[in-house]
């Protein structure tokens, strides 16, 4: 009874938390992709970018989802009177513990998979998404298609306008063709002129511009290997002699970050019951759990990846140690 009626009360606020979450996962990913692309991706494209984010999306609202769920059904609990009753039949805090362990642990098994596996893999589809939308791109007379800080203009009636910071290139023709790590643009006879400073004009019969597409940067590359290719690589660097502190520490957070769900509920149970879970409470949970991640990643060289890992873990704890001190109805 006591299990179905937490269960219950869990579900509602935190299936509704995990959408949302999700939701402005995906788009906010999807805005920082968009923003570094050298062109702007097809609808088809973008859906296919929508359903890549997904799991890098879950990866992060599973355990936020998690805990609003139990800090709106336990704070609901002590607005309505629930927990008084609950107490006068004697059930304690600790005796609640028991009803939230298995969702816990679902919750937790869910985040070692999609931390692991899912959300890298759907990183890596997506960036090669992006980069195969961008190599794919054709020129279409009478429209500009701007590659990066290189624009393309191809006039209906023929030939081919290219501006680049403060140079212009006339070409009688023009193509483009795909090459590794980016696109490449025969030109025909024509001439570059200067638009700023001394007036410049060189001719040419023929040319080639590469035009690269911008690489992802070391810490979304990192975060597209799955655990076996980071400890492979964590491996590698080590062999040559490499400082590895920091891709270790990235490999053992994604091992860490499972056993968060199994701490929430020491912290959900005082703030709901205790305080009547207020939202400020939980978003002081989620901010600071996020600034001892971003403390550990600056500080990795100096306290090593272990610790780095366990910073955020152990200001749960420690957090649900002080809550638990000062709750009589523990």
């Amino acid at each position: 009874m006591l299990t179905r009626l937490t269960l219950r009360g869990v579900l509602g606020p935190g299936s509704v938390a995990l959408a949302l979450i999700v939701l402005a996962g995906i788009l906010l990913q999807l805005a920082g992709l968009l923003v570094g692309a050298a062109v702007m991706p097809s609808p088809a494209t973008t859906a296919r970018l929508l359903l890549a984010l997904a799991p890098a999306a879950l990866e992060l609202a599973l355990p936020v989802a998690f805990l609003v769920g139990m800090t709106v059904c336990f704070g609901r609990w002590h607005g309505e009177g629930t927990w008084i009753a609950l107490r006068s039949s004697g059930v304690a805090g600790r005796g609640l513990l028991r009803p939230v362990l298995v969702p816990a642990l679902l919750v937790g098994l869910a985040m070692a998979w999609t931390t692991h596996q899912l959300a890298p893999s759907g990183r890596r589809a997506a960036a090669r998404g992006l980069a195969d939308a961008a190599s794919a791109v054709e020129l279409v007379p009478g429209r500009f298609l701007e590659l990066g800080q290189v624009v393309l203009h191809q006039p209906p009636g023929g030939g081919l306008l290219v501006s680049q910071g403060d140079a212009v290139l006339i070409s009688a023709s023009g193509a483009l063709s795909s090459r590794p790590g980016g696109l490449l643009l025969e030109l025909g006879p024509g001439e570059i002129r200067s638009l700023e400073g001394q007036p410049l004009a060189v001719s040419f019969d023929e040319a080639t511009l590469p035009l690269p597409l911008r690489a992802a940067d070391r810490r979304v590359e990192l975060t597209e290997r799955s655990g076996g290719e980071l400890a492979d690589l964590v491996a590698r660097m080590r062999a040559r002699g490499k400082d590895a502190s920091y891709e270790h520490a990235v490999l053992l957070r994604r091992s860490t970050m499972p056993l968060v769900p199994l701490l929430l509920p020491l912290l959900a149970l005082p703030l709901g019951l205790r305080w009547g879970g207020r939202p400020g409470h939980t978003i002081a949970v989620v901010v600071g759990y996020w600034a001892l991640q971003r403390i550990g990643d600056a500080a990795v060289g100096s306290i090593g990846a272990h610790l780095s890992a366990a910073l955020p873990l152990l200001g749960l704890a420690i957090a649900a140690a002080v809550l638990w001190a000062g709750w009589r109805d523990r």
